[in-house]
């Protein structure tokens, strides 16, 4: 994702890919500047989507912080229904977060 500048406002990719479970992590983050704009949810779905089609993939999930109801809008609007809530599962600047955990399945196309 890049302004017509050529600087980046943002990013979505898979982590955690595992073929062997056909399953993998999706991320995204957006530059402060360019939030609100449904950045994150187009590069997500795109990514996703591509996911399910090309590399064949099962099932693809997102983790964010319980204290960013934003990305969780963002993962709600692409499609991926909360499943849970992983307690104190990733260290933040400011401490331990609770993360809500998001998935798809190819199945739900």
């Amino acid at each position: 994702m890049r302004t017509g500048d050529d600087r980046a406002i943002g990013q979505a990719s898979l982590r955690t890919l595992a073929l062997f479970a056909a399953q993998a992590q999706v991320s995204y983050w957006v530059v402060p500047a360019a939030r609100g704009a449904h950045v994150a949810a187009r590069a997500t779905r795109a990514l996703t989507d591509w996911a399910f089609r090309t590399v064949r993939l099962h099932r693809v999930f997102l983790l964010h912080s319980t204290a960013n109801p934003a990305s969780c809008r963002v993962a709600l609007d692409c499609g991926f229904p909360a499943e849970g809530t992983l307690r104190g599962h990733m260290l933040h600047a400011d401490g331990w977060h609770d993360m809500h955990v998001h998935a798809r399945l190819s199945t739900d196309l």
